[in-house]
């Protein structure tokens, strides 16, 4: 669609992982749904496939350096962030992301909308407007700021990393984390935002499944294969690709 980016955030070091996610990319999106799909990676020698535009940041830099100095050279007005251990296991809802872009257009002061609620923080999220299946976020909440699959307008995911700490994304230490740090970052901006639910069930403790984007979230736990949480999605894909779960170990 006009407009719409896939920005795909990764590393060399997790170039195994990469044959399994872009090949499920390919069976389960839309062809016409994304302008273009950009990679944001660092330098490397690894082919990425051909419909796939890279964006290389320094290796060296921390995780907020890195995304800045890639997404100012994106231009679309809307982007679907997601990273490479996002293994999609089913088709993604084009119609419904194309719907969430004109909710984007239509309300000025939301800046996404996210594909999945979220499990930490249970609250009776009111409803946003007369929009279906739309319930609304406040920045006053902790954890409004995740790297959960979202549309955003794009340059407000942009603003909130300019001006946002400079850390990497996930530490051991997670509040001296970018993605816990952000939700201040977004409070200082106003940044809004909304999450969809149709009723999905709930997966671990952090999220509910998601029939928009139905990905894996994540395929990789502290760098190995999230089996316990995706014990029915996961295996056979990793059997289908091949993948000796042994070389990382899974959890």
């Amino acid at each position: 669609m006009e407009d719409l980016a896939l920005i795909i955030n990764t590393v060399d070091k997790n170039k195994d992982v990469w044959p399994i996610f872009f090949s499920q990319i390919e069976k389960h999106i839309p062809k016409d749904l994304f302008k273009t799909k950009y990679v944001f990676v660092n330098h490397t020698e690894e082919k990425l496939p051909d419909d796939y535009t890279p964006l290389y940041f320094e290796k060296d830099e921390l995780y907020r350096q890195q995304f800045v100095s890639c997404i100012k050279d994106v231009p679309e007005k809307h982007c679907v962030y997601i990273s490479e251990d996002y293994v999609l296991y089913s088709d993604v809802r084009g119609d419904l992301i194309r719907q969430y872009q004109t909710v984007l257009d239509e309300n000025p002061d939301l800046s996404f909308v996210r594909f999945m609620k979220g499990g930490i923080v249970n609250l009776n999220y009111p409803p946003f407007g007369s929009y279906p299946h739309l319930f609304q976020l406040h920045h006053s909440i902790p954890y409004f700021y995740t790297n959960q699959a979202a549309v955003w307008k794009t340059r407000d995911l942009e603003k909130i990393h300019i001006q946002g700490p400079n850390l990497h994304i996930a530490n051991e230490d997670w509040q001296n984390s970018f993605e816990f740090q952000a939700t201040e970052t977004c409070r200082a901006l106003d940044i809004r935002g909304v999450f969809c639910y149709h009723g999905e069930k709930k997966r671990g403790l952090y999220h509910y499944d998601c029939i928009v984007f139905p990905h894996v979230s994540t395929a990789l736990v502290k760098g190995k294969w999230n089996i316990s949480e995706y014990p029915e999605e996961l295996p056979p894909l990793l059997e289908e690709h091949q993948i000796d779960v042994n070389q990382r170990g899974c959890v």
